[in-house]
């Protein structure tokens, strides 16, 4: 996973970047919220429909 940091209208972003399902349920998606803000002290990201997971 590769997180980057992009600045828009004074807003950080973090730009979320991985070959893997990241999000395959609750607690998955807390962590990566949790993963991210600690990392980059952002509140808003941007995640990819890839790296979530499909239930059928």
């Amino acid at each position: 996973m590769i997180i980057t940091k992009i600045v828009e209208n004074n807003v950080k972003i973090a730009i979320v970047n991985s070959d893997k399902i990241l999000i395959t349920d609750v607690q998955s998606a807390l962590d990566l919220m949790a993963t991210v803000r600690y990392e980059t002290g952002c509140n808003r990201m941007i995640l990819g429909r890839r790296n979530i997971s499909k239930v059928y």
